[in-house]
């Protein structure tokens, strides 16, 4: 499959997105860590993006307290950060035993869960997450994910214009209600979204991604290429355009694409 810039695992950070996001990446509650210990040099490096090294830290820091939830949950994003989501999964699995109902630890291992392909599994995390936080717009956005990638995508986009209607110009929830126009046969809604977006400063790669993926779910391949152009070398922007030509004969032929993106 080619390199697609469009939402892959949760993080959206969804600012995700996995996945999706967006993504809450400070710690939980780490203020009685020492300065200088390896919990708070780990938080650090999450805040970096360095996830090999939070990964090592937080290690360090479960084996000098193993009952140290907040541990498990930044052994979890850390480990998701470098793509081990079974790790990941199992270091939340244990947090939320730990700390059951807990909405933040849900999410967290909702995102995992949609990084992993287990969207079925996140949304029941998301649902128990909702029951417990239901303003919380990263808890919303989630959800949405996890339902895109079930293909029910109008129940996603419910999702995403609940959280909008707590929050207009969410970026992450806008991002994901225009791709998931597209991913639903309605790409044009998806690019009049999409096109605003990717003015604005918070705008990334994804972003880019995200629009050059309607556009190409549309049939616009010349403005897909033009809009992957500033990220992607010519021979990866055409492997990306002949991914799009499949998902668009999948979605003629009715058959769902949203665990495909």
């Amino acid at each position: 499959m080619p390199q697609i810039l469009a939402r892959s695992g949760w993080l959206v950070c969804a600012s995700a997105v996995f996945l999706l996001a967006g993504c809450s990446g400070g710690p939980m509650g780490g203020g009685e860590a020492a300065p200088g210990s390896p919990l708070r040099l780990a938080d650090r490096a999450v805040a970096a993006g360095d996830y090999q090294t939070s990964a090592t830290l937080y290690r360090q820091a479960f084996e000098a307290n193993p009952n140290s939830i907040d541990t498990l949950v930044g052994l979890g994003r850390s480990y998701a950060g470098i793509g081990q989501y079974a790790r990941a999964e199992q270091a939340l699995l244990q947090a939320n035993e730990r700390r059951p109902r807990d909405a933040q630890i849900l999410l967290e291992l909702a995102r995992v869960q949609i990084g992993a392909g287990k969207p079925q599994a996140a949304l029941a995390n998301l649902d128990a997450a909702r029951a417990r936080a239901p303003r919380d717009l990263q808890v919303i956005t989630a959800r949405g994910i996890a339902l895109d990638r079930l293909s029910r995508h109008a129940e996603a986009q419910a999702s995403y214009r609940e959280g909008l209607a707590l929050d207009p110009t969410n970026f992450a929830l806008l991002s994901n209600l225009g791709l998931s126009y597209g991913l639903s046969g309605v790409p044009n809604e998806g690019i009049v979204i999409l096109r605003e977006l990717v003015r604005d400063s918070e705008a990334t790669a994804r972003t880019r991604g995200n629009l050059a993926l309607v556009y190409g779910l549309a049939g616009r391949d010349r403005e897909a290429a033009a809009t992957l152009a500033g990220d992607l070398p010519p021979g990866e922007i055409q492997q990306n355009l002949a991914y799009y030509r499949e998902l668009r004969t999948l979605l003629a032929q009715g058959k769902p694409i949203g665990a495909l993106q």
